[in-house]
């Protein structure tokens, strides 16, 4: 009992227990037996409490059945999953009814699960007048507030009606009038910060994040936003956007965490910014990129799409990663208390998802110069690199995610030295989708045969294979062919660069096999003249 765990755990009385919830009697049973121990102030025995409308009276308990029995009497369900599917079918039967879509989460059904033991679901709703705010604010307040779940018509719309599963039936109606009410209240307070704040110039906005700390080495939000406005020059180079877009995005991204809004729903960030900017008059990509320069919030989730976004989400993860490891606060095996390697993947796959050519090293540097510029203090002196390093790593996990070969990973990592990421991607992908197909058996082959043969060679004595081919010296056709082909791959490989299409090289490699295997067939390598060979 000692090494059980809550995430939250609270003290009650005068006693020194810490646990979950106050904790009143503990039925230690074994072969109907009693186990006796003491557990800080209590001491364990053969029966429960049940809770009257004044007091509790206990109650006996002989065995598990006997047990079950009682909880049944008191109207308990144990099971989880039971309950779960009780209130399941319960909201369900309600949505089918009334022509509503069950958009449930997952999440919060787990928790109402956990904190109900006699599931009553009851329908609720709150004035439509409310509907008129940004859904989100409503959402939020249901789900993560008030733990209610909202209801959506057929096209996905929200409606003014919520379920609420309650501990007790409500025969009289009270429970689902006390929760209107509550809910009544919350939206109120919402609305009221919602006309407020969307009317407040989000641009004014900025300057109060001089008050609101980042962290104590890296400076305020205001700090931050400077420093991202300052990159929108070189980000947008090399995306070829308007820097001037990325400029403002950048200066207000953050404003909104100074509002009400924010305040009462930090859930909201980002989304409740887009919302003032688009009252406020801001172009609807500048607006956009807001709310989704904090995307992906999660392994899975999507990624920035707009390009004004996509700009604003790189250079703000990539000034987070340049901050806390130039201060040496970097993750640890066990801890990772800033996020920086969902950070590392979320720009990474940023970059993946949207097929980016960008130089991570060059924004990197300058992120370092941007930070030196605002006298920010660094203790490490190989940012870049190891920065680099970290994300190499988070990118090795992405491919193991997306079911890329170990030993293809290893091989295109260790021969891939640039930071674009991109290039790495798709060169591991096309490789490991081939690598069982008659094209990568056909490169392997040819390679294999050729290498084998100058392995042993370079392993001799003499040690004589040097120089280039004398084309004069040629006596067979399969001599000249493969000398061809050899060309042919060179050639392409010397003008095809950045715009390598690793499908080609696939197909151009394979197609050697048959250069290489006449030759090998019908010339002999190891011939006695020196020259020859």
């Amino acid at each position: 009992l000692k090494s059980y765990s809550w995430k939250k755990s609270m003290k009650w009385s005068i006693y020194n227990l810490n646990w979950g919830r106050p904790l009143k009697s503990i039925i230690a049973l074994f072969n109907n037996k009693v186990i006796n121990f003491d557990f800080f102030h209590l001491k364990s025995g053969n029966f429960t409490l049940i809770e009257g409308s004044k007091d509790y009276k206990l109650k006996k308990i002989n065995s598990f059945s006997s047990y079950l029995s009682h909880l049944k009497s008191q109207n308990i369900v144990l099971d989880q999953d039971k309950r779960k599917k009780i209130i399941l079918n319960k909201m369900n039967k309600i949505c089918s009814s009334r022509m509503l879509k069950n958009n449930f989460k997952e999440k919060l059904i787990e928790e109402v699960v956990n904190l109900i033991e006699n599931p009553n679901v009851i329908i609720g709703k709150f004035d439509e007048s409310y509907l008129k705010i940004p859904q989100e604010i409503l959402i939020v307040t249901m789900q993560h507030h008030q733990k209610y779940f909202p209801l959506f018509d057929n096209n996905n719309k929200l409606t003014n009606l919520f379920l609420l599963v309650a501990n007790l039936p409500d025969k009289k109606g009270y429970i689902k009038i006390g929760n209107q009410r509550v809910v009544e209240a919350r939206l109120s307070d919402a609305k009221f910060f919602w006309e407020k704040n969307k009317a407040q110039n989000l641009v004014k906005q900025v300057s109060k994040l001089k008050n609101l700390s980042f962290f104590k080495e890296l400076g305020t939000f205001f700090d931050r936003t400077q420093r991202l406005k300052k990159l929108a020059g070189p980000i947008s180079d090399q995306l070829n956007l308007n820097k001037e877009k990325i400029e403002i995005a950048a200066s207000v991204c953050k404003a909104d965490l100074v509002s009400d809004l924010v305040g009462e729903y930090p859930e909201l960030q980002g989304v409740m910014g887009r919302y003032f900017a688009i009252a406020q008059g801001f172009e609807e990509d500048i607006s956009m990129a807001i709310s989704d320069h904090y995307l992906p919030i999660g392994i899975s989730s999507d990624v920035p799409k707009k390009p004004i976004s996509v700009a604003v989400s790189l250079i703000d993860k990539i000034d987070v990663l340049v901050g806390f490891f130039g201060i040496n606060e970097k993750p640890t095996s066990s801890k990772d208390p800033f996020a920086l390697r969902r950070t590392a993947i979320g720009l990474l796959r940023t970059i993946i998802e949207n097929k980016l050519i960008i130089q991570l090293k060059d924004l990197i540097k300058y992120s370092i110069v941007v930070y030196n510029e605002q006298n920010k203090k660094f203790t490490n002196n190989n940012i870049e690199k190891e920065v680099l390093i970290f994300l190499r790593d988070r990118f090795r996990n992405i491919l193991k995610d997306r079911k890329i070969r170990n030993d293809i990973i290893e091989a295109v990592d260790s021969s891939h030295i640039s930071s674009d990421f991109l290039l790495l991607y798709k060169k591991s992908s096309v490789i490991n989708k081939n690598i069982t197909k008659d094209i990568c058996k056909n490169i392997i082959s040819a390679y294999k045969r050729a290498s084998n043969i100058i392995d042993q060679e370079l392993k001799s004595e003499k040690n004589d294979v040097l120089g280039r081919p004398e084309t004069h010296l040629f006596r067979k056709d399969e001599e000249k062919h493969l000398y061809n082909k050899i060309n042919e791959i060179r050639q392409y490989f010397s003008s095809s660069k950045r715009q390598e299409s690793y499908e080609e090289t696939l197909k151009l490699l394979a197609g050697a096999k048959p250069a290489t295997d006449n030759f090998f067939d019908n010339v002999i390598v190891n011939d006695e003249n020196s020259d020859i060979k």
